[in-house]
């Protein structure tokens, strides 16, 4: 059998269940698209980041557990999403839309650049709780 170096989280509680699907039912609208860190939201929410290689599915997942099927652009093309997009969740949270790694349809010098903007906010911004890594399985 595996054994895992990270901890695996239980089943939340059914009150807790339900709060998190009310906070995700709620009103979620696009707040902004940031190209470098000073554009950034202020830091008054948590934020919870969804990552993952190029066309893995992370706005689509951002679609999906919102009940919007257009607040996140969706692409078939590898590298649409080239800017971190910041989404209010409700006036407590902030649901953030990570550009993808891996291969990408946009010229080397603007992937290097949006990786490392990503590098940045993943180590440096306080508000963020958690980081969602999406695989394609």
């Amino acid at each position: 059998m595996a054994k895992f170096t990270f901890q695996i989280a239980d089943a939340p509680e059914p009150d807790v269940a339900e709060q998190g699907r009310k906070l995700f039912a709620g009103e979620t609208d696009f707040l902004k698209g940031v190209v470098a860190m000073d554009g950034l939201p202020p830091a008054d929410r948590i934020e919870v980041c969804f990552a993952g290689r190029s066309n893995v599915g992370k706005s689509s997942l951002i679609n999906a557990i919102t009940g919007r099927k257009a607040l996140a652009r969706t692409s078939n093309t590898p590298g649409r999403t080239q800017e971190i997009n910041f989404f209010t969740l409700g006036d407590s949270h902030y649901v953030v839309d990570l550009p993808g790694y891996g291969f990408a349809e946009a010229p080397l010098p603007v992937v290097e650049k949006w990786q490392r903007l990503l590098k940045a906010y993943l180590s440096g911004r306080q508000t963020l709780r958690r980081a969602f890594v999406l695989i394609d399985a």
